[in-house]
């Protein structure tokens, strides 16, 4: 369990979590796995991505969670680490595809102008702005080695957007919990919860058109676990807060997809 809390601490679960989904993603739509060197630099991208972003927190002065307080006990560390990312990202470039090089630029292009964006506080003029491009950039790095190689049908917007949904989801829980925590007053309370709330019946939605419209069901039960875990935090958990670790850990969800493929043969 303490391993556990150590990987949450430092944002690890995620990177867990976004690999799972890579896996199911790939698995649903090319039929195969992705690539080693495919695998690593989502590992560096993402996890780099959310170090950098507490850095950037850090130096506004925002520390919200004990994540953001054991990040900033352990600078120096951290700052290795994104160091090692880039160089390990870097070399995984010489063996990808060409274009999912050009696919990832143009997602770095996204980020830079994200980045600058909330160092400037543009973000906080609209309420969850943040969190909405968050989840865009989530949903869009991580599928890129499968939204490149595909068209665009009826099942890739499905799955897409349930995907976005699932993070927009989480990113307004948790986010809204921790302003209201420590007591910011700017979070649109209560819009949030009406928002939080309009997110869950779309994906409802979604829920009932793949039940009616995809062959393959069995493809959707990951995201529909993550979905229901997520729910069961926001409607009964009673510390919110400390069941993030579970909110992160649910995106491993994939793992009992390719479980039941595996016994099913």
């Amino acid at each position: 369990m303490r391993f556990i809390k150590i990987a949450h601490l430092l944002s690890f679960d995620v990177v867990c979590g976004t690999l799972a989904f890579q896996a199911l993603l790939h698995e649903l739509f090319l039929k195969e796995m992705p690539s080693r060197s495919e695998q690593i630099s989502l590992v560096c991208a993402v996890w780099g991505i959310y170090l950098i972003d507490r850095m950037i927190d850090r130096k506004k002065g925002v520390l919200q969670d004990e994540r953001h307080s054991f990040q900033s006990q352990y600078a120096n560390l951290i700052k290795i680490i994104v160091f090692v990312l880039l160089l390990i990202g870097g070399l995984s470039l010489r063996v990808l595809d060409p274009s999912l090089i050009y696919f990832g630029l143009s997602l770095c292009f996204i980020l830079l102008i994200y980045w600058v964006l909330w160092y400037f506080g543009a973000f906080s003029r609209i309420p969850f702005s943040k969190e909405f491009m968050t989840a865009l950039i989530y949903t869009l790095g991580v599928g890129a080695t499968t939204w490149y190689r595909i068209p665009t049908t009826q099942r890739t917007v499905i799955l897409g957007t349930s995907l976005f949904l699932l993070v927009l989801q989480n990113l307004i829980m948790f986010n809204a919990w921790e302003l209201e925590e420590y007591g910011d007053t700017n979070v649109g309370w209560p819009y949030w919860k009406y928002l939080l709330i309009g997110i869950e019946v779309l994906f409802l939605l979604l829920f009932i058109v793949v039940l009616f419209y995809l062959d393959e069901k069995i493809t959707f039960v990951p995201f529909a676990i993550t979905f229901a875990i997520q729910s069961w935090i926001h409607y009964f958990s009673k510390n919110k807060l400390a069941s993030r670790i579970w909110g992160e850990l649910a995106y491993c969800s994939p793992i009992l997809y390719f479980a039941y493929e595996f016994f099913s043969k």
